[in-house]
């Protein structure tokens, strides 16, 4: 019975730590697939994240979460908020979960932007 009880917890832990080490290796890249899927390359770049726009003075977005809150991105992108008194060119076309991830990737670039050489 002490066996069978060791044995049930050791694959009990496995499986948890398995889980954990899975865990830390992800990061939020189902918004930066919908931010290219949703083609805000069109107008952005973000050279942090080696995302190009075909754009040549498009605005690089690798520092936009530092200083901003995700509320304050939403509401932007949905033109009920501006930045630097400069409205979002389009209202976000798409559904609130996929706004909600795109700004949650968008938070977290906090690299200072860098030219992207060709």
């Amino acid at each position: 019975m002490k066996n069978l009880l060791i044995f049930v917890l050791f694959i009990l832990s496995i499986v948890i730590l398995y889980g954990f080490v899975y865990s830390i290796g992800q990061t939020n890249n189902g918004g930066k697939q919908l931010f290219i899927d949703k083609k805000c390359t069109m107008c952005h770049s973000v050279s942090s994240q080696n995302i190009k726009s075909p754009k040549k003075d498009a605005a690089d977005l690798s520092n936009t979460g530092e200083g901003k809150t995700i509320e304050l991105l939403k509401q932007y992108l949905k033109k009920e908020q501006k930045i630097n008194d400069k409205e979002h060119k389009t209202a976000f076309k798409g559904t609130e979960e996929e706004l909600d991830e795109i700004v949650r990737w968008l938070e977290t670039l906090k690299t200072p932007s860098e030219v992207i050489k060709e």
